[in-house]
Parts: C-alpha cells; sequence; structure tokens
C-alpha cells in the first residue's frame, strides 16, 4: 500500500453522497486491514478521519475514532499517543468513561499512581452517573480491580 493509495482513500472517504457514519465506519475497517501492513499508515488514515468528524461537530465520531486511533498506538508501543488520542477525545466529549479508563491505565503504566488514581476516580464517577448500561458493567470491573478505593 503505497501513500498516494492512503491519501486517495482518504479522499473517497469524504464523498458526500455517503451516510455520514460511512466514512468513519470504512476508516476504521480500513486501518485495521492496513494495520497488519503499516501501522503509521493506518494511524495517518485515522487522523483524516479525526478531523474531518471535528470539522463535521461529529462528537461521538471523535471519540470513536481516537479510540480506535489509541489502540493502534498502544499496538504500536507508543504510549505518548496512546495518551494524546485519549486527551483529545475528552476534548469533544468531557468525562467519558473509555477516555478516562484509557488515560487512568496509561499513568498507571508509567508509574504515576496518583495521576492513575484520579482518572479512575473520574472514571468510576462518570460511570455511576452515565446511563450507558454496556459501559457501566465493563468498565466498572476493570476499574474495581486496579482501584478499588476509588468507588469509597
Amino acid at each position: 500500500m503505497t501513500l498516494s493509495t492512503i491519501v486517495g482513500y482518504a479522499h473517497s472517504i469524504m464523498d458526500e453522497t455517503k451516510q455520514p457514519w460511512h466514512k468513519f465506519r470504512d476508516a476504521i475497517t480500513e486501518s485495521a486491514r492496513l494495520l497488519e501492513q503499516d501501522g503509521h499508515n493506518a494511524l495517518s488514515l485515522v487522523d483524516a478521519s479525526i478531523a474531518q468528524a471535528i470539522r463535521e461537530n461529529e462528537p461521538s465520531w471523535v471519540r470513536t475514532l481516537c479510540h480506535h486511533a489509541a489502540i493502534i498506538s498502544k499496538f504500536l508501543g507508543d504510549q505518548q499517543l496512546v495518551e494524546r488520542y485519549y486527551e483529545q477525545s475528552l476534548a469533544f466529549v468531557p468525562e467519558n468513561p473509555a477516555a478516562l479508563y484509557g488515560l487512568a491505565e496509561t499513568a498507571r503504566e508509567r508509574g504515576e499512581l496518583e495521576t492513575a488514581r484520579q482518572y479512575a476516580a473520574r472514571c468510576y464517577k462518570a460511570i455511576t452517573q452515565g446511563d450507558d448500561e454496556i459501559m457501566k458493567e465493563g468498565l466498572r470491573d476493570l476499574v474495581m480491580k486496579h482501584w478499588p478505593e476509588v468507588a469509597e
């Protein structure tokens, strides 16, 4: 896969005739496929889609794409990028439990335990105040496994 192919694909997903969510879904699918060949090109594709979601004021897609990029970055071993994508997600969807948990995990892995606990506490609060039952079940258990004290 060449850079010109990626750029061409990025332009094609910006086609105005498609449903808005198709282009973002397609970017996730294509970046996952590209990851097997070149993770940095996969991130470039997701970055273009994040920029488009920002321009189109699609906060839920910004969140989804940022989380996808964070997972790719973690796979590539780039903790700074992981953190950047989770922070970017929070800029558009404040108190997003998944991003807060991602930041807590990143801080814990760096040995910044107090920062990790603060993110975990915010995550727990966001989970308990939110109405997403799937998020409550999955993330609450993960938070309690590493930071049981935040429930007090």
